[in-house]
């Protein structure tokens, strides 16, 4: 089952790096949630439509991570931020092809979401974090 896990990876992270389709993800090898991080303006931006409203950061592919990424992720990404709410996401809601592989340059691996979007009743709770 390791062999299968790890050729399934290097197979979804070389087609994808060669400019082809990504891989979906096996059912059981995706968690159950995921989570978004986005600013509190296009949280509030979100209410009321049927979609979350997303940065240009997410225009090539949605950034998602596992719930013990998220601190790494904001210590990087959004301590100087104003404001940011954390979404958790049910998984089979979302729309999209789902990839577990490296941003381009990097090493560590999170959950990318192509030719997707995500609905807001896939969003199962969102947790503000204000910043000031």
């Amino acid at each position: 089952m390791l062999k299968f896990i790890i050729a399934f990876t290097l197979c979804a992270a070389l087609q994808t790096i060669c400019g082809g389709e990504p891989v979906p993800m096996e059912k059981e090898m995706t968690p159950q949630y995921l989570y978004k991080i986005l600013s509190t303006e296009d949280w509030t931006q979100s209410q009321g439509g049927q979609y979350v409203k997303l940065s240009k950061d997410d225009s090539e592919f949605i950034h998602l991570s596992r719930e013990d990424q998220l601190d790494r992720i904001i210590e990087k990404y959004w301590a100087n931020s104003q404001g940011y709410v954390v979404l958790k996401i049910d998984v089979a809601k979302l729309k999209g092809t789902l990839a577990f592989e490296a941003n381009p340059g990097g090493t560590n691996k999170y959950y990318h979401l192509y030719h997707g979007a995500i609905p807001m009743d896939s969003v199962i709770e969102a947790k503000p974090h204000d910043l000031y």
